[in-house]
This record gives C-alpha cells, sequence and structure tokens, in this order.
C-alpha cells in the first residue's frame, strides 16, 4: 500500500470559513461595557500600553473616551500581550526525543522545542486549548506556538510546526473566533476548530490529501492569492486532494468503515491476526492500536495491502483497534473500532510427546509437556476433534509436566492441548493443538492349512505394516523370528521343520505398535510340504489338532 505521510503539502485548511493565511489580521472581541475607554482597553489588553490610537483605527471611533455600551471593539491580536502555556506530553511509545532532553509522560514542552519520534514509535501532546495532537512514526514537530492571550478568558494561540512525517489531531472547539490552533508545513498551514481531520502528502510534497472525519472545513491551495486558491467546502466524511499549482479536486466520498462485527472480543495468544470484510475499493488498509478508546496512546501503526492485520507480542489488557480502508487516490476512508483483550499470560507450555500425527503403540499414552515460566499447573484436554467440542480427556495437573488419561484409547484420531494455569488459577492460552493416532485393534490370524508355499494372511488391520513374532515357546522368550512386513500378507521363510508360535501387530516402519494379536500354534512341515496354523494358541502338536 502506498504510504502517504504528512510533510510538505501544498494545502490550507481553515474551518467553515474562507482558507485564509497565516499573515493575514486577526481580532479578538470585546463587548464594551459602563466605564470603557480606548485607553483603559489599551492598558488591559496591548503590548503597548497607551497605544489606544491602534484600537482608534480599527474602530473608528471619534470620541476615545465615550464607547457607547455594548459596541463590538474589535482588537488586533497581534498588538495583544500574551502568556506562555505549556504543551504536555500524555502520551509515549518507543524513545521519543526533543530539543531540551528526553520525553515522558508529564513533560511540558515549550516554544521552540522539537519532538522527534523513531521508527514504530509515537507521541501524543495536549494543548492548552484541550486539543491533542499525535505525532506518527518517523516524524518530526516543533512547537512554533504555545500562548494564551492576557484577559481575554483563555481565548489561546497554538501554531505547530511539521518538518517531516506524519499527524493526525483531534482539535477542541474554540472559546472565541480570534482562537488560532495552526498546524505549518514549510509549504503550508492548517488552521482548524472543533474537529477531525487527517492530512497527508507524499515525499515530494507536490500532492496532498485531506480527510474530514468531524465538523466542517474549507481547503485550498497555497502560495500566491489566485484562482487555485480558492477555497473548498469539506464536509465530514469526505476528502479531496490537491495537487502543487492546482485547485483542490472535487470533494469524493470517503470509503466506508469496514464491518469489524465478526472480530474477537477476547484473544488467547499474544499474537494476534485481524481480518475484516474487504471494503469496496479499497486498494489497501491501515489499522491502528491503541490502549484508550480515544487513540491518545497509540501502540502500533500497521499498513497492509489485505484486510488483514497482524500485532505480535500483546500483553495481557484491554486494547482498542480502528481500522480503514484507503482508496486509488490514498484517501484513508472512515474508521471503525473495535474493543478487545488479551488473556494469554501464563503463556502454554511447548508440546513434547506424542509427537504430531504419531500412532500409539497401545492403548495408552502418556501426555508429555515442556514446563512453562510462570506456570503454577497446567489443564490438558484431549479431543476427537481439533475444535475440542467433545473432550474424552480434561484434567488438571498441579505438579510436573506428564498425564497418563485413564481412558483406553480407541483406533482413531485424536488431538490434545495443554494450556497454563496462573498463581489465582487462571487458565492462560491454549497450545497449538496436536494430533496422534490411537492404537489399531489387534490383528487376527486365519486357522489355516496348507500344502507348498502359501502366505498367511492378518485380518482385522488397516495398517500399511506389521511386525511378526515367531517363537519356540508360547511366551515368546525363544524367538526365532522378528519380522517388519508391508501390507497383511507374508510368507513363511526360513524356518526348520517343527512347531512354533506366530503373533503379529501394527507397525509403523519397522516399529512395532498397538496390541499384539492371539497367539496362534503355527506347524511347519518338512521338505516343502506346507504349514498348518492353528485355530487358538493352545498348546499341542499339529498330528494332535488334526
Amino acid at each position: 500500500m502506498k504510504n502517504f505521510v504528512l510533510a510538505a503539502a501544498a494545502v490550507v485548511v481553515v474551518l467553515s470559513s474562507p482558507a485564509t493565511r497565516a499573515d493575514e489580521e486577526r481580532f479578538f472581541t470585546h463587548k464594551a461595557v459602563s466605564g470603557d475607554s480606548l485607553e483603559r482597553l489599551a492598558d488591559r489588553y496591548l503590548v503597548k500600553r497607551r497605544d489606544w490610537q491602534t484600537l482608534q483605527k480599527h474602530n473608528a471611533l471619534s470620541d476615545p473616551h465615550q464607547i457607547p455600551l455594548g459596541k463590538i471593539i474589535k482588537i488586533p491580536v497581534s498588538a495583544m500581550r500574551t502568556d506562555s502555556v505549556p504543551v504536555e506530553v500524555i502520551a509515549t511509545k518507543g524513545v521519543v526525543s526533543s530539543s531540551s532532553g528526553a520525553v515522558s509522560v508529564g513533560s511540558k514542552l515549550k516554544e521552540g522545542d522539537k519532538l522527534t519520534t523513531p521508527e514504530g514509535g509515537f507521541v501524543t501532546v495536549k494543548l492548552a486549548d484541550g486539543s491533542t495532537l499525535t505525532v506518527q512514526p518517523k516524524s518530526s514537530v516543533r512547537v512554533e506556538t504555545a500562548r494564551q492571550l492576557v484577559n481575554s478568558g483563555g481565548v489561546t494561540d497554538t501554531v505547530m510546526r511539521l518538518e517531516s512525517g506524519r499527524v493526525e489531531t483531534s482539535v477542541a472547539k474554540q472559546k472565541h473566533a480570534s482562537a488560532r490552533y495552526e498546524i505549518r508545513t514549510p509549504t503550508s498551514n492548517m488552521g482548524v476548530r472543533g474537529t477531525m481531520f487527517r492530512v497527508g502528502a507524499d515525499e515530494s510534497g507536490k500532492r496532498a490529501q485531506s480527510e474530514v472525519v468531524e465538523g466542517l472545513v474549507a481547503i485550498a491551495s497555497a502560495g500566491p492569492a489566485s484562482a487555485t486558491s480558492a477555497s473548498l467546502p469539506l464536509k465530514a466524511g469526505f476528502g479531496t486532494f490537491v495537487e502543487a499549482g492546482k485547485p483542490p479536486a472535487p470533494p469524493v466520498v470517503l470509503l466506508s468503515a469496514p464491518d469489524v462485527s465478526k472480530l474477537p472480543a477476547k484473544i488467547q495468544k499474544t499474537d494476534a491476526r485481524f481480518v475484516v470484510a474487504a471494503v469496496s475499493g479499497a486498494t489497501g488498509y491501515r489499522a491502528q492500536l491503541a490502549s484508550d478508546s480515544t487513540f491518545n496512546n497509540l501502540l502500533a501503526n500497521a499498513a497492509s495491502a489485505t484486510p488483514e492485520i497482524d500485532f505480535n507480542n500483546l500483553p495481557d489488557g484491554a486494547f482498542f483497534l480502528r481500522v480503514r480502508g484507503v482508496d486509488v487516490n490514498g484517501l484513508e476512508g472512515n474508521d471503525a473500532s473495535h474493543a478487545f483483550t488479551v488473556k494469554a499470560l501464563p503463556l502454554p507450555p511447548a508440546l513434547i510427546e506424542p509427537k504430531d500425527q504419531t500412532r500409539l503403540l497401545n492403548e495408552k499414552v502418556t501426555l508429555l509437556w515442556q514446563a512453562a515460566p510462570k506456570a503454577t499447573g497446567y489443564k490438558v484436554q484431549v479431543a476427537e476433534d481439533a475444535n475440542f467440542t467433545k473432550t474424552n480427556v480434561d484434567e488438571q495437573v498441579q505438579a510436573g509436566v506428564t498425564l497418563s488419561p485413564p481412558v483406553a484409547l480407541k483406533s482413531i484420531p485424536y488431538f490434545w492441548r495443554v494450556a497454563s494455569l496462573s498463581a489465582d488459577g487462571e487458565v492462560g492460552s491454549w497450545s497449538q493443538p496436536q494430533s496422534f493416532l490411537g492404537a489399531t485393534n489387534a490383528p487376527t490370524l486365519r486357522a489355516k492349512r496348507v500344502s507348498g508355499n502359501a502366505p498367511i494372511e492378518i485380518e482385522g488391520s488397516t495398517a500399511e505394516s506389521h511386525q511378526v513374532h515367531i517363537a519356540r515357546d508360547d511366551r515368546f522368550t525363544n524367538i526365532a523370528s522378528d519380522r517388519a512386513i508391508t501390507g497383511n500378507k507374508f510368507e513363511v521363510t526360513g524356518l526348520a521343520t517343527g512347531a512354533y508360535y506366530i503373533r503379529v501387530r501394527a507397525a509403523v516402519g519397522d516399529k512395532g505398535t498397538g496390541t499384539w494379536s492371539e497367539p496362534r500354534l503355527l506347524e511347519i512341515y518338512p521338505f516343502g510340504g506346507g504349514w498348518w496354523l492353528s485355530e487358538s494358541g493352545s498348546a499341542g502338536t499339529a498330528s494332535q489338532k488334526k
């Protein structure tokens, strides 16, 4: 996705009035009361306290000592006394530096101070009028003006200069028309009053875009007064872009907010993936993560070409997600917000045995996992489905890292997972499930009598391999042959004439697994005369069974 940053933008923005320039005069107004005179008003408001002629020039009063009650007196802001007011840091992430020293929450900035954010870092400041300004990663902002007009009832004069990077701002409703809150770049001014908007520009500074989230602004090209500087009203939900030397493009409707209704309210992993419904017309997406619903305390900012957003290494806690689509013009659409919590700690253990997709050697299994940091115990589940909708085993282990389920497992696939328990008994996030196959049922050998060289057949087993034991005794202590075969048929070779005992079981490769078949008596005839397999494993000879 093309990444736009707020840099040198050829754009001027003001609220619901024709676009103005930084050097145009602003006026504070005073409603005359009994006893007012130009001399007294000059002494109250002006830097030059005896300069009452300045007030007379702007108000066309013939008698400076007689001001009609209720008359509105215009006082040029440029001539008024001001007091410095601080700019307070209310949230940071990463190592944010300033020209006057280290920056942390509660730090007070003054005029001339410069803020610089690193890759992945943020800083949010609160201005004297209550507005907030969030400086995005890899950005540089200078406090150019931070003042309050004296005797004005708190009217502020704030100018922030963006030297490079990107900012987003939420502007408090101003107390007076003479109040000023501007964001300036090397080639533009943006004056706002009681609104929320975003401005971005490409790195060349030749193209900029603006989106209005709340309120109403007028936008115009910067530079000398000309036809290109005619203002364009821009309502909430609309955006436009401005190219250098051209008037603003006609407003376009911002993309609809993504649908976040199906996003989870609780996540039990430290790495979270959010997939929102695709927004029609979007060529990319921007997502922001914050610890507060106002998004003053930003934690992460992600850009993606698809509606899939990943955030990694999240701690336990409450979070707020904000997602918007980006259209082909680079305009960022309406926001969708989603609140969620993360409960992943303590972290789950790593599963050791049985390994994924292992077939069990018998009907019993011992589950083994690695000890997890800060875990005081574990919760273990075994189920026949990967979603664990119906569990065969649901046990807590207070000591150790093993569990032998007290149930016999069938010859079917199973899934198992383990979660760590915290000191207060809370269940943490689950491990990634692993699967295993229960031991196959014991196979059987069909009773048969053959003349000549014919194979013995194994029944009741679907295993691809088997292990075959042939011994001189029914306890199989004196093994005459131990073979691994493929399939369910094998020939009797290499045995001397006589009586033997035989048994088989399923195998994985050359490793036996599952349960042994019932032993059978096997008689080998002399001189290739064939073999005979008994009905049962009872003692006796072939002649006794005939």
